[in-house]
């Protein structure tokens, strides 16, 4: 279904609002930073030839203002509607693969991702594919034995229902407009502003100096989590259309501030092969 939020502070994270808000509390909160994959949920945009794709992404550093016009699905939202277990959960029951439990929707919503995305479950992919959570129980095995099971999987009926259900929401809450969430009432509010485009986002930021520039949200995310910053005003590269490519020429890579480090490590990869290691 379709969320509409408004009056949040901008630097509320995506996992605060799942658990405090909506009571949706299978995501976990571990770490608060980003490394230990326990909060994992998965965040759905179409590219730019218009196929999807899912990524698995750290809902404890993920700031609710970088999720406009995006689909993102947890743990709650894998069941077939009737009861019944989804594929990538059943498989962690059939292989024993959740010790203590706390890291096991996390890791779910991972082999979830790369189900979606049709790679990734590979004997040679696995383990990079579930590198980003951590298990304190030790018990990697059978969480890779239930991952690789799934490639013979196919798409039930729900699931495929599912996708196209998130297809037609997400194309009928596109729009091009910026977004500014604050909650006005707050002692010390936080605005986040989203531009569109690059005249759009530069005017702001001349406008407004000690802005705080987030893409990812990989350090940001944590001056917030772990140092308690108060940033007043966070400006977001990632609905600037050109911020999101890396272009070659036959002397020099420009990339742009919204262009992820899989992304980049890939195209470099294919000129200079060591750093594919």
């Amino acid at each position: 279904e379709v969320q509409t939020v408004s009056g949040l502070a901008g630097d509320i994270t995506l996992l605060a609002w799942l658990r405090r808000t909506r009571r949706l509390t299978g995501s976990k909160e571990g770490c608060a930073e980003g490394d230990c994959g326990a909060c994992t949920v998965v965040l759905a945009r179409p590219e730019a030839g218009g196929s999807m794709v899912w990524r698995p992404v750290n809902a404890c550093i993920l700031f609710m203002g970088m999720l406009e016009g995006a689909s993102i699905t947890t743990i709650e939202g894998l069941s077939d509607g009737a009861g019944g277990l989804h594929p990538c959960q059943q498989a962690m029951v059939d292989f024993h693969a959740s010790q203590c439990g706390f890291c096991t929707p996390g890791f779910v919503m991972s082999l979830f991702a790369a189900w979606c995305n049709g790679e990734g479950l590979e004997a040679e992919a696995i383990d990079d594919t579930l590198a980003g959570n951590l298990c304190r129980c030790t018990g990697y095995r059978p969480i890779v034995d239930a991952g690789l099971s799934l490639v013979r999987v196919d798409l039930p009926a729900s699931e495929l229902a599912r996708r196209q259900t998130e297809a037609e929401l997400i194309a009928k809450i596109a729009h091009s407009g910026t977004v500014r969430l604050v909650d006005d009432g707050a002692e010390n509010n936080v605005a986040f502003v989203t531009p569109t485009t690059a005249d759009e986002f530069t005017d702001f930021y001349f406008d407004n100096p000690n802005a705080t520039i987030v893409s990812g949200a990989t350090d940001v995310g944590l001056w917030v989590t772990k140092q308690q910053r108060h940033l007043p005003v966070i400006l977001w590269t990632g609905r600037v259309d050109c911020f999101k490519k890396a272009t070659e020429t036959d002397d020099h890579i420009r990339i742009g501030p919204a262009v992820t480090h899989q992304q980049v490590m890939s195209g470099l990869a294919a000129r200079w092969p060591d750093l594919g290691e």
